[in-house]
């Protein structure tokens, strides 16, 4: 089996007023010995020879930091030896070894050459008063238009791309998008493409309305590429300017123009807010520290909403085909009503993340290495609405909408919805969610947000879309090839042809049946004619060299007529039943229909309220103390431990949580969530049952019960974030299976909120198997995430019989659901 390291999954991009930035960039970034090739887009060469260039070379290298290196380019920009007209040649021959420099749109041979030369002049320019030890840069040095830009070919050379913004000056708003697109889309081809610089070069443009829609193509793009991560230097340029349009400007006595991020238009600024975790913004002379946060509260909020369903915890909502909803956009008051509606979709149908293998070659033809998902119009509507007739997918599959709406501030963006639709439900239904997704060489070792391999929505493979179809029906299996699947499945039938014929059931299908051919896999979609025997004339469903499609077994078996079929493995299981918020607060006893353990292995049950009466430091809205007396009914119903991660943990103050944890313990009934200080709230309640191993987690969404290093509280995050994740490492290596019972969500709302969502992802991401949640007093829906199942639980209830009066209209918390949960195969069932 061929284990590879992780791809490099981030696509540095760098924005600065002018290229002079660019060159403390690249120093920063790339190992100034390692060749690279500079794909220069620009109006101007930029080529012009620096003065004393080999001491700046030197000083470049000869440095104790990169700290100090960057204060020494900080001074040459200072002092006006580097400028915007002369950054390349003292990063030549390392670690710029050539340059490609498409010089306009287009440029017949004759052209191209005198651009050329000019460009060699300007390089070799003071060869005779400072000779270089590298020598003439004329063979490093080339010319080409849009069309010699399109058919180069950078073979496995890492490239940088420079883009002057320049380029596109002058050009009507339709030619600069199609041109910048063009460019921006072959270049994502590119397969060692290390790194992306734009520079505004204000000076050269028509005005600020020119740079403001320049700029928003660049963020655009990156906005639009998987992994790219936006730098921005915003500081405004106030060295020397020894540039002829400067000095053309001097004599006109005009201000020479710069580029302001600060001064950008409503449209810019939501665009760069839509960046989220992308971006980040330095500046010599002023804090950004909050002004990003300053304009998301300027700007109107704005995003899509379907008419139906609800989030699920990676951001996607998903349908079955033919029940897709109307999509409305929740836009602000000033909003028109018109909107225009876009798909984003990936530009090429294959890519290759690991280029330097050579082995994504052999999955698919001329595969490209950055995600580009480009827009294509949809509709304009008046009423903010979208008919599902306008973007529904014939056969199901993944699609990503955005909109722009009209304002009084002009045209806004909104956020984008990302919509999986599939065929069906189980394990063919996911399946068929990822049909629109583009084939990802490399997919396996992708993580971002907290979501790993197809789960980022990047693509798929043909190994790893079994996996996650598998993962989606609560079944955990690690992302990987062929091989690795294999090892992670049980034989069903092994070395068949399809003469064997042998016998499948629909159970089986349903379930998922992985068809091994060695170097690909495939999964059986359908039995057909004759039924329950596995012949050619039954279809499979596999991914390979583009988007996932349904074919013949018969088919796929052309060139590989001998396979084996995989199943998931079966092993032993635990029972597990769980009991929502349950309250033994004063007054009547009051036992809801099917509370108890029955036949299960382990009873677990959520603590809401504190066996002790003493008197809290501060007054709690809601007093759940209970004398420790009325424990023996849990111990009467053989519940075996208790989370106390909640709100109501210190309704006895911090001494009293740590009475009652005592009284719990002497009765014989197991807490978590909770201690005398953080790092034992933090530790799981360790069981195993039936050979599982088992580690328990309380966790609480709430802040205000948190524990600290030498005070009494409970578990909570985001502040016990780290303590938890080592805790989770442990139970890993311990062979555990990790189960959570949280604490959190809106009470009375059958929709999870973002926190819920957000923290179990990260639950998820940290080894989770299962997360039981409470709190909300109504069933909240269940997910299967990433291998792991979540859902909600209603509470339990033994309480002072006048709790309708105190909260009116509330009668939901009499009510309950005892969840039997079965532990299997390191899965939840």
């Amino acid at each position: 089996m061929l284990t590879l390291a992780p791809a490099a999954q981030e696509l540095p991009v760098f924005l600065s007023d002018n290229h002079a930035e660019t060159a403390g960039w690249i120093t920063r970034q790339f190992d100034l010995d390692e060749p690279h090739v500079l794909v220069l887009i620009d109006a101007h060469s930029d080529a012009s020879a620096i003065e004393r260039s080999e001491e700046i070379r030197e000083q470049l290298r000869r440095v104790p930091s990169e700290k100090e290196r960057a204060v020494r380019i900080e001074k040459w920009r200072e002092h006006g030896a580097l400028q915007a007209f002369n950054w390349i040649e003292p990063l030549m021959p390392r670690p710029l070894d050539r340059v490609l420099w498409l010089a306009g749109p287009s440029l017949g041979a004759e052209k191209r050459a005198e651009k050329t030369a000019s460009a060699i002049e300007s390089l070799d320019g003071r060869l005779e008063i400072e000779p270089r030890a590298s020598g003439s840069f004329s063979q490093r040095w080339e010319t080409c238009d849009l069309k010699g830009f399109g058919e180069w070919d950078p073979a496995m050379q890492p490239i940088i791309l420079a883009i002057d913004l320049d380029f596109f000056a002058g050009m009507s708003a339709v030619e600069r998008e199609e041109c910048f697109h063009a460019i921006w889309e072959r270049a994502m081809d590119w397969p060692n493409l290390s790194g992306v610089a734009s520079a505004v070069s204000r000076p050269w443009l028509t005005d600020n309305v020119e740079a403001d829609a320049l700029v928003k193509l660049a963020i655009d793009a990156v906005a639009h590429t998987r992994g790219a991560f936006l730098e921005i230097d915003a500081s405004l340029d106030d060295r020397p300017d020894a540039s002829l349009k400067a000095a053309e400007m001097r004599n006109r006595e005009n201000a020479i123009q710069r580029w302001d991020l600060e001064k950008s238009s409503p449209a810019l600024k939501g665009k760069l807010c839509g960046l989220e975790e992308r971006l980040a913004i330095k500046d010599r002379g002023r804090s950004w520290e909050n002004q990003i946060i300053d304009w998301k509260n300027e700007l109107p909020q704005s995003y899509i909403r379907p008419s139906k369903g609800e989030i699920d915890c990676d951001g996607v909502w998903r349908f079955l085909l033919g029940k897709e909803p109307v999509l409305r956009l929740i836009a602000p008051e000033d909003a028109t009503g018109n909107v225009r509606w876009f798909v984003r979709q990936a530009v090429r149908d294959a890519y290759d993340l690991r280029p330097e293998t050579g082995l994504g070659k052999s999955f698919a033809k001329s595969p490209a290495r950055w995600i580009y998902e480009k827009r294509r119009s949809l509709d304009e509507t008046t009423d903010f609405q979208l008919d599902p007739e306008k973007w529904r997918l014939k056969s199901g599959g993944r699609i990503i909408i955005d909109a722009e709406f009209e304002t009084s501030n002009g045209w806004l963006p909104s956020r984008s919805i990302e919509l999986r639709i599939r065929t069906t439900d189980g394990f063919r239904g996911v399946l068929s969610e990822c049909f629109e997704m583009p084939y990802v060489f490399g997919i396996a070792g992708i993580a971002q947000d907290e979501l790993t391999g197809v789960e980022t929505g990047w693509g798929s493979d043909c190994s790893n879309l079994l996996i996650y179809a598998w993962r989606r029906n609560g079944i955990f299996l690690t992302w990987g090839d062929p091989g690795r699947l294999r090892s992670q499945l049980a034989t069903k039938s092994e070395n068949i042809a399809l003469d064997d014929r042998v016998k499948i059931s629909p159970e089986e299908i349903e379930r998922g049946v992985m068809i091994d051919m060695g170097k690909h896999a495939a999964a059986i979609w359908e039995d057909r004619e004759p039924i329950n025997l596995l012949d050619g004339n039954d279809l499979v469903v596999h991914h390979l060299g583009g988007k996932p499609e349904i074919i013949e077994l018969s088919k796929i078996l052309e060139s590989r007529p001998m396979f084996s079929l995989r199943v998931p493995r079966e092993s032993e299981s635990c029972k597990i039943a769980f009991a929502g918020d349950t309250v033994l607060a004063s007054g009547e006893r009051t036992v809801v229909e099917g509370f108890g353990r029955g036949d299960a292995d382990v009873f677990i049950v959520n603590l809401e309220g504190i066996p002790s009466l003493l008197e809290p430091e501060e007054k709690p809205l809601h007093d759940f103390r209970f004398p420790s007396g009325r424990l023996a009914w849990l111990k009467e119903s053989r519940v075996d431990a208790v989370s106390l991660a909640n709100n109501h943990a210190l309704d006895a103050g911090r001494a009293g949580l740590v009475e009652g944890i005592k009284s719990l313990e002497e009765i014989g009934i197991r807490t978590f969530g909770a201690g005398e200080n953080e790092a034992v709230a933090c530790q799981p309640w360790r069981t195993e049952k039936r050979g599982i191993k088992l580690a328990v987690f309380g966790i609480s969404y709430f802040q205000k019960e948190a524990a600290a290093p030498n005070l009494a509280g409970v578990a909570s995050l985001p502040i016990h974030q780290f303590l938890l994740a080592g805790e989770f490492q442990n139970a890993r290596m311990n062979g555990e299976k990790i189960i959570v019972i949280t604490h959190g969500g809106d009470e009375y709302s059958k929709e999870t909120n973002a926190v819920q969502r957000r923290w179990a992802k990260w639950l998820i991401a940290n080894g989770a198997t299962l997360i039981v949640g409470a709190h909300p007093h109504v069933i909240q829906r269940k997910e299967m995430h990433g291998g792991a199942k979540i859902f909600i639980l209603w509470e339990m209830q033994f309480i002072h019989e006048n709790l309708e009066e105190q909260i009116p209209g509330k009668s939901q918390w009499s009510k309950c659901e005892n969840k039997p949960v079965f532990m299997q195969n390191g899965t939840s069932e």
